[in-house]
This record gives structure tokens, C-alpha cells and sequence, in this order.
């Protein structure tokens, strides 16, 4: 039986320190822009972070003429031999008369300078870092990122960001057409997807290492056993199995999200047996069934995938968990226009 680490696991990939390390493994310099203040209307929010190279970016803090402007001050950053260590720019920008987009707040960004002579912190901080993890920024040149160990704030000289964004854990119960269908569509939204099913030879050969396959006999098990505040999608071949699944879930009580794929009268039969069974009535009226967003009713397995993300994705931003966009990087060339 697969065993969860309770424990506070180290970064994800997706955290900027991890894609900032791979620049600098690679021998790129790279400069890491952060949004620290908004007021008003901008196309990002505060905390969004990306890293520009010379040929390419990673993550986006809005595109536009904004985005393309940061793209120039980083390359004098790049290009710049004698700024010494831990170099730093910190800028304000009115987005309709400075960049004349249509969006008409402004914002505080903070751009940083890593290369080799960094290289060395970073390590440090990424082998002790977490999810959990916060750094403090400085605004000026020379002074070091470190890592917070206590209640301290930001204020006018430095901003306090978390590293990293804890994963959400979600389990999809069933490789069938519909399960295999919603595994890409999770991608970038800051899931760890977990695909189980009862026997090994019922994974797709190649789903894009965008999933862990995970063999479960009993999966009713596994699910009892998946980390608190996980998420739970159950779509398996068999009713029976779909029943008990649900039952474990809800009779411990301590998941984020229960989606069961079926109609209102699978709903309702599961409903009278599971209050049988125990199950309180408010602990089951957090089982959703069907599942997917009301205005796609299509039930084609990638129109049911597609509804089903965006049903999480929903969940995601109203419990405050929401990620950013795929963190793939993509050459200059592709900046999005805004």
C-alpha cells in the first residue's frame, strides 16, 4: 500500500527558487520580478513572481506593454557587469500613463538579479525551504535574501513572500476514459495528481508524467490513509467501489473537495445509504455529485474533463489556493499581449 509523507515536503518545481537554480545550473544569469503593491486595477495580484533570462521567461506578472518594459530592464540588468552582488531594482509603474494598457491601477515591482555569486545562498535556502518557507526581499542593492523565523512584516525597506505554494493533493479514482481525460486539464492549477486504480495494466501508457499512477486493490483504503484537505475524485468502474471510496472519505471527514461523477439519482441512492451507514447530514452535503460546472451539461469525457477543472479551479480561488498560470518558460517571442 502506498505510504504519504505527513511531513512538510520540501519545494515543489514550481517554486521560482527551483526554476532560478535550473537557470544557474545552466550557466544562465536570470532576474526574478515580483509584484510587492497594487492599487487599482492590474492584471496581477501581490505575490506574483517571474524569471527572466536572456532568451526566455518563466510565468508572466500580466504580459502587455508592462511585461515587455521589465523584459528591457532586465536584459541592462544582465548585461551589467559591475553591479556587484545581489542587485536590485525597484520600480513604480501607473499602467495607463506609463504603459498606456487599458488596465488603470499601478503597481510596485521589485526585480533581482541572480547569478553565479547567489548561486551559493540559493542552494542554501532551497536545501532547508519548505511551502511554508518565507523570505524576506530586500528593496536595495547588496543585502542577502533570508529566510523569515519569525512574525516579522514587510514594510518600506523589504517585502516577506512565501517561497513556495503548497500542492494540493488530488486523487482521481478510476483510469478510465473520464479520469484519464482530467488529468492534463490540472495541469498548472497546483494539484499533485494521484491516478488510482485497481490494477496497473488500466494506466494510459503515456499521460505527460503529469500524474502519479498508483495501484490500489482497495482503494477505499488508500483514500482513508491520503493527506487531510486532499481532494477527491471518484470515478471508477464499479458502483460498489464508488460507494465505498465515498464512505471512507466522508466518514473521516477531513478532505477539501468530494466529487462523485454520476447523475442526481446516483446521488440520491448513495445518499440514503451512506446516512445508513453513519455518515452525518452535513458532513454529506459536501458531496458533490454531479460534478463539473452546470453550463457545460456536454458528456463526452473531454467536455466532462474540461467542466470538471473548471469546477476546481472555482474551488481552488474560493479557498484561496488558486495558482498561477503553467509554469512552462517560453521564449521572449511569446510575451501575451495585454
Amino acid at each position: 500500500m502506498y505510504s504519504f509523507d505527513q511531513q512538510t515536503p520540501g519545494l515543489s518545481t514550481k517554486s521560482w527558487l527551483c526554476q532560478v537554480l535550473k537557470y544557474l545550473g545552466q550557466g544562465m544569469q536570470c532576474v526574478l520580478v515580483t509584484i510587492v503593491e497594487t492599487k487599482g486595477s492590474t492584471p496581477r495580484n501581490v505575490g506574483a513572481q517571474m524569471v527572466i533570462t536572456a532568451d526566455e521567461i518563466w510565468q508572466t506578472i500580466g504580459g502587455g506593454a508592462l511585461e515587455f518594459d521589465l523584459m528591457s530592464r532586465a536584459n541592462v540588468m544582465l548585461a551589467g557587469s559591475g553591479s556587484g552582488a545581489w542587485g536590485r531594482d525597484f520600480i513604480k509603474v501607473t499602467l495607463g500613463p506609463d504603459m498606456g494598457q487599458c488596465c488603470g491601477g499601478s503597481l510596485s515591482l521589485l526585480l533581482e538579479k541572480f547569478g553565479p555569486t547567489e548561486e551559493t545562498t540559493l542552494k542554501v535556502i532551497a536545501a532547508v525551504a519548505n511551502a511554508d518557507t518565507k523570505l524576506a526581499h530586500p528593496f536595495v542593492d547588496s543585502i542577502p535574501l533570508r529566510v523569515v523565523k519569525s512574525v516579522e512584516q514587510s514594510n518600506r525597506s523589504l517585502v516577506i513572500l512565501p517561497v513556495d505554494r503548497r500542492q494540493v493533493p488530488l486523487f482521481i479514482y478510476g483510469a478510465g476514459h473520464v479520469g484519464r481525460a482530467v488529468v492534463p486539464r490540472l495541469y498548472g492549477l497546483g494539484f499533485e495528481v494521484f491516478l488510482v486504480d485497481v490494477a496497473a495494466s488500466r494506466f494510459p501508457a503515456n499521460d505527460g508524467n503529469t500524474a502519479s499512477h498508483l495501484v490500489a486493490k482497495r482503494p477505499e483504503i488508500l483514500a482513508g490513509r491520503a493527506p487531510a484537505g486532499s481532494v477527491h475524485l471518484v470515478m471508477t468502474h464499479d458502483h460498489a467501489l464508488d460507494e465505498a471510496i465515498c464512505h471512507t472519505i466522508l466518514s473521516r471527514g477531513e478532505f477539501g473537495f468530494l466529487g462523485l461523477i454520476g447523475s442526481a439519482t446516483k446521488k440520491a441512492r448513495f445518499v440514503r445509504r451512506l446516512r445508513q451507514a453513519g455518515v452525518t447530514p452535513q458532513i454529506m452535503e459536501r458531496l458533490v455529485c454531479p460534478i463539473g460546472i452546470a453550463e457545460i451539461n456536454d458528456k463526452a469525457p473531454n467536455m466532462v474533463a474540461m467542466s470538471v477543472a473548471a469546477q476546481l479551479a472555482m474551488w481552488l480561488q474560493a479557498t484561496g489556493n488558486c495558482w498561477s498560470e503553467s509554469c512552462e518558460p517560453m521564449g521572449v517571442s511569446g510575451v501575451k499581449d495585454g
